[in-house]
């Protein structure tokens, strides 16, 4: 940290990199062919985030290609430079003030910094950065002008850095044409990342045929369902904040119910939701220049589409998917497992699961009785599926990010137009963080393997629930390491050393 912005310059990254090395040699000095197999697994995480450290530099390089890294005000997922922080919503107290002035002080060093960084920016990068700069100018405008009249202490410097933002985006706009087009890692580093990085046993390849078959079985069984109900309309979405909510209740205390009574998953006392939660929040929301999200006339992203017609779905995505990993690995005390996972390591994992879980509650009978809710399961698996493609053509450089949007939008059946908010901060999402569009619909490929391999194993002794209470007390780590730990079995992990 210099002058209280974090160092991207190349100095300071071949610093980095170079001292990363002597830990990785220390790591595979350690001789763990005796150890347990739980503590080899551990040996294997630590490894895999080494290297996944390591492909930051030689390979990702954020500070250098992606100019959307430079986010100051945290908006979204994906890589981002140290420093992001979020706008509190003002007045505040003076020592609240003091440290939002310091934070507003580091933004004009940062955009100037992250131009002499950006020695080998993307195009695409560079246009979805301006996309974001132009959200952030706005968040920036509407606070420079609140502090006027709240904090008139702070306002200068918060004028000072919306005009660095404002300036940041005229450096990109005038750079962006003559930039290179592609931004993706590319074949070869792709399947290097996912094999070494992502302990993930399949290939670019393998993935793009596995990804293009999931998307037919599911649309073609939602064209079945259709057929089946097609005397009944579709569900009309809620159209208040207040429906929302006491649908969105009503789901949770449905689904938690039914996966306990079922004897699908243990349910703690711990996992409860939250009334106050409200909808998810994507970074354009954000913008204060855009009215909120139930007033007219209300705009629904995809997901807005199918949650604010049947909950379920996704929450079951989200409560017994999201936040219950969540809330265990909180509650994780081994020293290795139970730390927070860096550089996307339990990705796949984490995503793999949430997506399984909406087909499980298709399977198990959670929507024998909503009919259209099966429907919206499966408009939602289509549009997953469709994710696929559009990430793995990137990462070779086949396709820039206007191809990758044109085939989601294209091939999501429902409720996706070409405007939507969700199709756009998918692709940037899967441009930015390589793994992460696949991480659904093959991570929940995956765990069905592993369901396979331990019911093959168990015979009549298979148990559902003993299945998923043991998956996820192995910690939020790569499937291919709970595999290894739960079956024995150690033929993916002895091509990934």
């Amino acid at each position: 940290i210099v002058s209280g912005v974090a160092d991207y310059s190349a100095g300071a990254m071949a610093e980095k990199h170079d001292e990363l090395q002597s830990y990785i040699e220390r790591l595979k000095a350690i001789d763990d062919t005796s150890w347990p197999v739980s503590e080899r697994v551990d040996y294997m995480l630590v490894l895999a985030e080494m290297r996944a450290m390591d492909f930051q530099h030689r390979v990702v390089q954020p500070w250098k290609k992606d100019p959307a890294f430079y986010s100051v005000t945290n908006l979204g997922f994906g890589p981002k430079a140290h420093g992001a922080f979020a706008v509190p919503q003002l007045p505040l107290s003076a020592k609240e003030a003091g440290s939002l002035e310091g934070k507003l002080k580091a933004v004009p060093l940062l955009l100037s910094e992250a131009r002499n960084n950006l020695t080998d920016a993307r195009g695409d990068l560079a246009r979805l950065a301006i996309s974001q700069k132009k959200i952030e100018r706005n968040v920036f405008r509407h606070l420079a002008e609140d502090t006027q009249g709240k904090h008139p202490e702070v306002s200068a410097t918060a004028f000072l850095a919306l005009r660095a933002v404002e300036d940041f985006i005229e450096w990109l706009e005038a750079v962006e044409a003559s930039l290179p087009p592609h931004a993706g890692i590319g074949k070869e580093n792709y399947n290097w990342y996912l094999r070494y990085v992502l302990l993930f046993p399949y290939t670019w390849d393998e993935m793009y045929t596995l990804g293009a078959r999931e998307y037919q079985r599911s649309l073609a069984f939602l064209k079945m369902e259709e057929h089946r109900h097609r005397k009944i309309p579709m569900l009309e979405p809620v159209t208040t904040r207040a429906e929302f909510d006491v649908q969105r209740a009503n789901a949770d205390s449905d689904l938690l119910r039914f996966l306990a009574n079922e004897n699908i998953l243990t349910i703690p006392e711990f996992l409860v939701t939250d009334p106050n939660e409200g909808p998810y929040i994507l970074p354009a929301d954000r913008d204060p220049d855009l009215p909120g999200l139930f007033e007219h006339p209300i705009k629904r992203h995809f997901f807005f589409e199918a949650e604010h017609r049947d909950a379920r779905p996704l929450r079951a995505h989200n409560v017994p998917g999201h936040l219950f990993d969540a809330l265990l690995h909180q509650r994780d005390e081994r020293p290795v497992r139970g730390q927070k996972r860096l550089f996307f390591v339990d990705g796949i994992r984490a995503e793999g699961w949430a997506f399984y879980l909406e087909e499980l509650i298709q399977q198990t009978g959670f929507l024998s009785n909503r009919p259209k809710a099966r429907e919206i399961n499966y408009i939602l698996q289509t549009k997953r599926a469709a994710r696929v493609i559009p990430e793995l053509e990137m990462h070779a450089n086949k396709w820039v990010y206007k191809d990758a949007f044109e085939h989601l939008v294209s091939h999501t059946p429902y409720w996706m137009g070409p405007d939507d908010a969700i199709a756009k901060f998918d692709i940037e999402l899967y441009l930015r963080q390589p793994g992460y569009g696949i991480g659904y619909y093959i991570g929940k490929l995956e765990l069905e393997k592993l369901l396979a391999e331990r019911a093959a194993q168990l015979g009549s002794d298979f148990n559902l629930k003993q299945f998923h209470d043991s998956f996820l007390a192995a910690g939020r780590i790569p499937i291919s390491l709970i595999r290894w730990e739960l079956t024995g079995y150690d033929d993916e992990m002895r091509t990934m050393r």
